[in-house]
């Protein structure tokens, strides 16, 4: 599945989740610095260039994401990616 959605929260937000572990990045990252949660549930700091923040995504992830964060695909947008796997998979 291609990426095409991403929602925006500050770093203090997945930083809740116990098991959170960033990457080292170049600049200062604070609580207030704004990341990119996508459909693919990693994290990134840029939505255009994505550079990866987590990408150790697991279920216990996944279930912070939805329950916590509130994070959930647009039904649109879920449909349409329906529609292309079944597409690929004729």
């Amino acid at each position: 599945m291609s990426r095409t959605y991403c929602k925006a929260y500050q770093l203090k937000e997945m930083r809740q989740f116990e098991a959170w572990q960033e990457r080292a990045m170049s600049k200062e990252l604070t609580d207030e610095t704004i990341v990119y949660l996508w459909d693919d549930f990693t994290v990134a700091l840029n939505p255009i260039q994505p550079e990866v923040l987590f990408d150790h995504v697991t279920p216990q992830w996944q279930t912070f994401c939805q329950t916590v964060l509130g994070f959930r695909i647009p039904e649109e947008l879920a449909d349409k990616n329906k529609f292309e796997v079944q597409e690929v998979k004729a």
